[in-house]
């Protein structure tokens, strides 16, 4: 019986014919809108939306095209500066053809507002991380967080922009439970009710 299953086996692998589960299942295409921005600049949320854009793919997901997602945005004439409920999200998740859209929103980037900063407090960024299934139209994960860095330039003019580093850091903070806790899952699979 041994020889027979070895056999088997080396017949299936020479052929190629064997394929591991976890690469047989495709992972879903994500579109990511362009991060919204309130007390931060246009430079920080294009480095925030680029990092979660390297942190999704890094974990194999299809992310559609920057450039695409951009054209989609504008195209439904929406603003970096206002916040949209869920229903909007969906509906570029749809338009863009994918199947699951993240979006998110940068809050903040500098100095927390605190009642006596210490001498060593630092500037953060606050993320605010929402997927949704483009398909159900349901938000399967949210996450917000903030993530201290280190500022280049001017630290006395107060006017931080997010290094690429830390803005990289931000976004796999935010996106990191994302794997652990709905990546596979029900929620995330393409009409899942």
């Amino acid at each position: 019986m041994k020889f027979h299953i070895t056999a088997t086996l080396s017949a299936v692998l020479a052929a190629g014919v064997l394929i591991a589960p976890a690469q047989a299942a495709a992972k879903p295409t994500l579109a990511i809108m362009p991060a919204q921005f309130y007390s931060a600049d246009a430079e920080s949320a294009k480095q925030i939306t680029n990092g979660l854009r390297e942190v999704y793919e890094r974990q194999g997901y299809d992310v559609l095209p920057a450039d695409a997602s951009r054209d989609a945005f504008r195209g439904m004439g929406l603003g970096r500066h206002q916040h949209y409920p869920d229903r909007v999200a969906v509906k570029f998740g749809r338009r863009m053809g994918a199947d699951l859209v993240a979006y998110p929103r940068l809050l903040a980037v500098g100095l927390p507002l605190t009642e006596n900063r210490p001498r060593n407090l630092r500037p953060e960024a606050v993320l605010h991380l929402r997927v949704l299934n483009s398909h159900t139209g349901r938000a399967i994960y949210f996450r917000q967080v903030a993530h201290p860095f280190t500022p280049g330039g001017d630290r006395l003019a107060g006017d931080y922009t997010l290094p690429r580093n830390a803005a990289d850091r931000t976004a796999s903070k935010a996106a990191s439970l994302y794997f652990s806790r709905v990546a596979g899952s029900r929620q995330e699979a393409r009409g899942s009710r």
